[in-house]
């Protein structure tokens, strides 16, 4: 984002929102049933009823072939709680033609989904029964003829610096979904393959700890990285408890700043060691990375039997570690970071929250037009957190290390970050 002066600021974000969160032009239908063969295999059928094209973003939802446990449903128990559920998240640096999946009119996508990868707990409630519900939509661009990624909205990792995909080219909207949820009656727990019951999440204590076999890359360590990630996320508190400055409602309604402290607070606490156990490794033994060259990284949260890990990509490894405060200058974007990426992963491992974060929104415009949206809350996407962070610590206001002088601009512009 560029040094604007008011009047075209205003005008440029009017601009982006009427394109992106604003409008709702389409909706898919959606069912949810059961198998009459096995109670715990659900098919999934989405449709299009519209008499257009309606591609999706295919990140972490039900469209999301790449990551084999994407967040799919919201399960809660018979007294309205979120029921803990075993998910994948990947973060990917930019979109291309292979990341959307393309539903003509009246075509149907459809997914069967196992409960039993999902759910090995006893659900909280009175009598164990359970409902299922499929998202109330997804981010996406309904078009006649053919629509392909603009090229603003690809990722380039080997320009310096390293520039991440702008997610306001692509120019997606708020893409409605109708579905009815489904109650359920099973028999929970579910049993782990030694026949052994458990009836309680596993989580030892902790916090995050990093794998021994993660390599120094252009003098840098994890441990380097990790650090820095403490860092932005005490720049998120900071930001949440700050009322005077107005950086904070750039990301998050004012009614989400005990939310926001909340979540800081909890990665500060598992950097630090504390809270569930938390693997960040460098080796990528399930292939999620080079499935797709644009995936950063990814992190898998089981619903208990093991810890959550966080699994950082070689391509994330080799980016840079944080940029120094006041150091950009208008007009120049600020470049993809290894620490932007641990960050926006931690935030997803949803052992450390009662709900997932799990939304798929990136940058710095986008995730502040993302407050418009009437799908999907600031606080479930991960990069509004991360966004903030970076913003807060760009312009000094993000604490120690750094204690020289605040830098925040005169017309409160944020930075360039994707």
């Amino acid at each position: 984002m560029y040094a604007f002066t008011r009047s075209s600021q205003f005008l440029y974000f009017t601009f982006v929102l009427f394109q992106l969160f604003h409008l709702t032009t389409s909706q898919l239908v959606g069912s949810i049933t059961q198998s009459t063969q096995n109670p715990y295999e659900l098919l999934v059928l989405i449709r299009n009823p519209t008499n257009q094209t309606i591609s999706i973003l295919a990140w972490n939802n039900v469209f999301d072939y790449e990551v084999p446990l994407p967040v799919s449903l919201a399960i809660r128990d018979d007294s309205g709680h979120h029921i803990r559920m075993a998910t994948m998240y990947a973060m990917r640096a930019g979109m291309s033609n292979t990341d959307f999946r393309h539903l003509e009119p009246d075509a149907v996508l459809s997914r069967g989904i196992d409960l039993r990868s999902l759910i090995q707990v006893v659900p909280e409630g009175r009598s164990g029964n359970i409902t299922v519900a499929l998202p109330g939509g997804f981010t996406g661009k309904s078009h006649t003829g053919n629509w392909t990624v603009p090229a603003a909205a690809m990722a380039n990792l080997s320009v310096d610096p390293p520039r991440l995909g702008d997610f306001s080219a692509a120019g997606l909207q708020d893409i409605s979904l109708s579905a009815r949820r489904l109650a359920l009656e099973l028999n929970f727990p579910i049993f782990d393959n030694d026949g052994v019951v458990n009836s309680n999440p596993y989580d030892p204590p902790g916090g995050i700890e990093i794998d021994k076999s993660c390599p120094v890359l252009n003098g840098t360590s994890m441990a380097d990285i990790l650090s820095s990630a403490g860092i932005y996320a005490n720049a998120i508190s900071l930001a949440a408890k700050d009322r005077s400055r107005a950086l904070f409602a750039n990301y998050f309604l004012s009614r989400a700043r005990q939310t926001v402290q909340r979540v800081a607070l909890s990665v500060q606490k598992a950097i630090s060691g504390e809270g569930p156990q938390i693997g960040v490794y460098c080796p990528d033994v399930s292939s999620v990375c080079g499935r797709n060259p644009n995936i950063l990284g990814h992190t898998f949260t089981p619903s208990n039997l093991r810890p959550a890990e966080v699994v950082m990509c070689s391509t994330a490894r080799r980016l840079p570690r944080v940029p120094w405060p006041c150091s950009s200058h208008p007009g120049k974007q600020i470049g993809a970071t290894a620490t932007h990426v641990l960050l926006h992963l931690i935030l997803t491992i949803n052992s450390m929250f009662r709900n997932a974060i799990t939304g798929s929104v990136y940058g710095s415009g986008s995730c502040q037009l993302l407050k418009n949206s009437h799908l999907l809350a600031t606080v479930k996407n991960p990069d509004s957190y991360a966004q903030l962070a970076m913003a807060q610590w760009e312009y000094g206001l993000g604490g120690r290390p750094y204690n020289g002088k605040p830098c925040p601009p005169k017309l409160g512009i944020v930075p360039n970050i994707q």
